[in-house]
């Protein structure tokens, strides 16, 4: 087995997208030189409204967006605390700054309880109140990141359980439904840790800025990519029950390594062990969707995991042939299979991706049934799909499986897949 080496150091994720409509400020006070000169510091960057007293900017943001409030606490009529409690009733993702000329701890503290990301006292200087707004409209672009992409799994879930989708679902086969189902939990279970570990970040959290403004980008990116991965493997099943090709596609290979080692970080099935990477010396494009292989080596990967209550280090190495596999010589036994020699394009360049583990090997009585449609040994969590959907979307692809596994030393499971460019390697046999 290779040694292991540093995992590959994930490059810095984009910040989320800016809206396309330019965001909307309210400032709030019953001085007309305040609310002036805060509407000239930021008549450039937002929509600006300004209004007198609370009952007004509750009015208004009860017909219009509201990205963002400024708020004196002391005002006549309302005060600034009713109208934050007010602008959080109508909706929780205004992100709200108080501005208060008589500071005191209780006032600060209420108002932060109730969801203010800022409290500043008057005067204040330009750079601080810019500061504070920017701050704001970073966590307001991280809330409506996680609503779109909560109302786009509502989307999802929707669409699935369409009447006319189920319909078509029942003229084909239960093990396409149930593929994709399997298929779409690994990355919602992604999804479940991530919004898990955000809700903990974002608890108690008045303002976000460096590095854990940067984390929770990173989480946020990391859910909208998920979202994505959902969205295109229910795309994958809706062609495959209407009968419609899907087009070529082509995945860098190391890509997919990353994302695969990023994605299982949090995953529940690691419990403590370790999943060490070995790239391509040289990427190389695989001919198959990056969805598709990103599934295989997920159920793979959490297979592995699952070989073995005990923590261990699980490997995902890659390499690319320039010959054709010697597959004359490719012999079932009692400790190896082979799936897709019967539709298997053994055409050069090839890329094959194992996937090792340090578990007890597969019992000889078993490893004939391993890939049929819902047989497992696992009669807690198991569903017996993983492997026949590996089967499946590798033999769909003119790919290959070789399964070798021994008593006490582990399994390998490695893919074949037609590839596209790059430097030769060394030949596999």
């Amino acid at each position: 087995m290779p040694a292991i080496s540093t995992p590959p150091v994930v490059t810095e994720l984009p910040p989320p997208p800016t809206p396309a409509i330019q965001p909307s400020l309210l400032i709030v006070d019953d001085e007309e030189g305040p609310r002036q000169s805060l509407r000239m510091v930021f008549k450039k960057d937002f929509i600006v409204h300004t209004v007198e007293n609370g009952d007004q900017a509750l009015a208004y943001a009860r017909q219009n967006p509201v990205s963002i409030a400024i708020l004196d606490i002391r005002m006549a009529g309302k005060s600034g605390i009713e109208v934050l409690h007010g602008l959080k009733a109508i909706n929780q993702h205004i992100e709200v700054i108080m501005l208060t000329a008589y500071e005191t701890i209780e006032t600060a503290r209420q108002a932060l309880r109730l969801g203010a990301c800022d409290y500043l006292s008057k005067p204040f200087d330009l750079s601080t109140i810019r500061e504070a707004v920017a701050r704001a409209l970073h966590l307001r672009r991280i809330s409506d990141t996680v609503v779109s992409t909560t109302e786009r799994l509502q989307t999802l879930s929707d669409q699935l359980n369409n009447t006319s989708l189920k319909e078509e679902m029942a003229r084909t086969t239960t093990e396409i439904y149930a593929g994709a189902l399997h298929d779409i939990n690994n990355p919602l279970t992604v999804i479940i840790g991530y919004v898990e570990l955000l809700n903990l970040k974002l608890q108690g959290v008045g303002s976000l800025y460096g590095a854990d403004l940067e984390a929770v980008r990173e989480d946020v990116a990391l859910l909208a990519k998920q979202v994505n991965t959902c969205s295109a493997i229910a795309r994958r099943y809706l062609r495959f029950v209407s009968k419609r090709s899907s087009a070529s596609h082509e995945v860098s290979v190391n890509q997919v390594l990353d994302d695969v080692q990023t994605l299982m970080r949090n995953h529940p099935s690691v419990r403590g062990g370790h999943l060490a990477i070995k790239h391509l010396d040289v990427d190389t494009a695989a001919q198959i969707s990056g969805t598709e292989l990103i599934q295989i080596l997920l159920n793979l990967t959490v297979n592995a995991f699952q070989s073995t209550e005990k923590s261990q280090t699980v490997w995902i190495t890659a390499e690319r042939f320039d010959i054709k596999l010697p597959t004359e010589t490719f012999v079932e036994n009692y400790d190896e299979r082979f799936l897709g020699l019967d539709t298997y394009a053994n055409q050069p360049p090839l890329i094959a991706i194992s996937v090792l583990d340090q578990g007890p090997g597969i019992p000889r009585d078993v490893l004939p049934s391993v890939f049929e449609p819902y047989y497992t040994t696992k009669t807690q969590t198991g569903t017996g799909l993983g492997l026949a959907i590996v089967a499946r979307l590798v033999k769909a692809h003119h790919g290959l499986v070789h399964l070798k596994t021994r008593a006490g030393e582990g399994t390998r499971f490695t893919i074949y897949l037609p590839g596209r460019t790059g430097t030769a390697s060394q030949a596999p046999f």
